[in-house]
């Protein structure tokens, strides 16, 4: 099965060109928790920085060096394993307080540490913010200037970014074979059941892009919403994909939630800086949000890394 991952653009394809990761300090992320761990409680909060590392393995790591469970470490967000990053890390250790300067990981380091109540789990932070060079531009300066003029003010389309579907659309491959009965390792189904539903919001979106309606506010002032797909008690509000009918009852069946998510989005504080032959963007997007979605909107850009993971939020 052949899996459209060429979505629309909202200001149309852009003409100028320009490579991303050519070097690992090309890509900045930082977290952005949106409150300060308390100080006290069962839980340490770790903030690291990371450099060439995959978010998952640094936590497996803590958890061997603290003797807990892999489950017993957590994150808010995975962030991308070719760049500069820094996150929060959290370790349940309602007893024991391990010496983590004597932990050596290459490219980790843990700038600090203070103890909170609540475990950090997926989606808790507020958001991220990005610094990112995108080398070898090619292209018309008047027209990139005009195009980041837009999204700063309109935002983008808030599409999933096409790493959440695995090498050449693999996940979603693995996916159409989970939902027709084939069987799956229980570590992978989340992932496959992930990349459909996000698939699905995809082309739902698209087909908003098309219409030109993408970035249309509702009474509030704020984006409109698309559907996550799954089990909701208005399902009768759910567009339906006849295409992708069958994924649409796999979800409901292994007792995936309906979740909303905005159309669109509009970047926090998007500033830029024009280098002799690179463009260099600053900016902050909210949890679950993709940089890839805004940076296609600007450059056709290649990568000169492979194997990348997703800035999930």
């Amino acid at each position: 099965m052949q899996f459209e991952l060429d979505f629309p653009y909202a200001l149309g394809a852009p003409t100028a060109t320009g490579v991303i990761r050519q070097a690992v300090c090309d890509f900045e992320v930082i977290e952005v928790l949106g409150f300060e761990p308390s100080g006290a409680g069962e839980h340490v909060y770790l903030w690291i920085e990371k450099r060439g590392a995959n978010t998952g393995w640094v936590a497996a790591q803590l958890a061997a060096f603290a003797g807990l469970r892999d489950f017993d470490v957590s994150y808010a967000g995975k962030k991308d394993r070719h760049a500069v990053t820094r996150q929060w890390l959290s370790a349940w250790l309602p007893k024991a307080d391990p010496d983590f300067s004597q932990l050596a990981l290459p490219g980790v380091s843990i700038l600090r540490a203070a103890r909170h109540s609540k475990k950090l789990r997926r989606g808790m932070h507020e958001g991220n913010r990005f610094r990112i060079r995108i080398r070898q531009l090619e292209g018309d300066r008047n027209d990139l200037q005009e195009r980041l003029g837009k999204l700063r003010r309109d935002g983008f389309p808030n599409y999933f970014g096409e790493q959440r579907f695995g090498i050449d659309g693999n996940n979603l491959q693995r996916a159409d074979e989970m939902f027709k009965g084939q069987r799956t390792q229980r570590s992978k189904k989340e992932i496959y059941l992930s990349a459909a539903r996000s698939y699905l919001f995809n082309r739902q979106l698209a087909r908003e892009v098309d219409a030109g309606t993408w970035c249309e506010r509702d009474e509030s002032g704020a984006s409109r919403s698309g559907w996550l797909y799954g089990k909701t008690r208005d399902d009768h509000l759910l567009p339906r994909d006849d295409a992708l009918s069958t994924w649409e009852e796999g979800l409901v069946r292994f007792d995936v939630k309906a979740m909303l998510r905005p159309l669109a989005v509009v970047p926090d504080e998007l500033e830029w800086t024009f280098e002799p032959d690179a463009l260099v963007v600053n900016f902050g997007l909210p949890s679950g949000a993709y940089a890839t979605s805004l940076l296609r909107e600007i450059v056709q850009y290649g990568r000169l890394t492979a194997g990348e993971d997703p800035v999930l939020g």
